[in-house]
């Protein structure tokens, strides 16, 4: 039985919390809206909660990636591999207090497209999510759609690109006067940081869990 609330990931990990055919993993911030999502919560052995804490940088992704994410991605050897592609953990977006560039997350994304592709799996399906500046998630999901592609983001945008991105609009004083790299470029500025101790703390909670075959969820719990 489900031990979350009804609007964890909006609803999916309620959804499926008893379906040992799915495997849910969610990176999101810790002690924010909706304050669920615990390590601790397993579901019956397909749920992975990674909650992080604020000021969570490139870096530390690159940890949970490498340690974390991409071994269970290998262990499931799904059949599908289904990624929403929020924008809200951006170091620009005002709803989060988290501090990744849009490469952080581009790196993501095209390991996991290697991953689908090396396992044989049916296909990859990408939606978007959160996001509320509005060039940080024209910038973040272009570069996805490029990353999905094959094509290397330019160093400048074309001026048509650069058009579409001058003409946005932005309520919020950090609209009131973008800098230019929001209008110029796609790619952000490396956010790199030391790894922090909870950070490798939370890596070793959940990495005992790798170790269960994916047709054996219910088993592990």
């Amino acid at each position: 039985m489900s031990t979350s609330t009804p609007i964890h990931c909006d609803g999916v990990q309620d959804a499926f919390v008893d379906d040992e055919q799915v495997g849910m993993l969610s990176v999101h911030e810790a002690g924010r809206w909706p304050f669920t999502g615990g390590a601790d919560e397993t579901g019956c052995g397909n749920v992975f909660n990674l909650p992080v804490p604020p000021g969570f940088t490139d870096d530390e992704l690159a940890l949970l990636l490498d340690e974390v994410i991409l071994p269970l991605g290998e262990q499931l050897a799904p059949q599908i591999v289904i990624v929403q592609c929020g924008a809200d953990a951006l170091a620009e977006d005002p709803l989060s207090r988290l501090a990744l560039s849009n490469r952080a997350l581009w790196r993501a994304l095209a390991a996991l497209q290697a991953l689908a592709l090396g396992c044989r799996s049916r296909g990859m399906l990408v939606l978007g999510g959160g996001g509320y500046n509005p060039w940080s998630v024209a910038r973040c999901w272009t570069g996805n759609w490029a990353v999905l592609n094959g094509i290397e983001p330019p160093e400048r945008l074309p001026p048509e690109g650069e058009a579409v991105l001058r003409r946005l609009t932005w309520s919020r004083s950090a609209g009131r006067n973008p800098p230019e790299h929001w209008f110029t470029t796609l790619a952000d500025r490396p956010s790199p940081g030391p790894v922090r101790d909870e950070i490798r703390h939370l890596a070793r909670r959940l990495r005992p869990r790798l170790a269960v075959p994916s047709a054996s969820f219910a088993e592990a719990v």
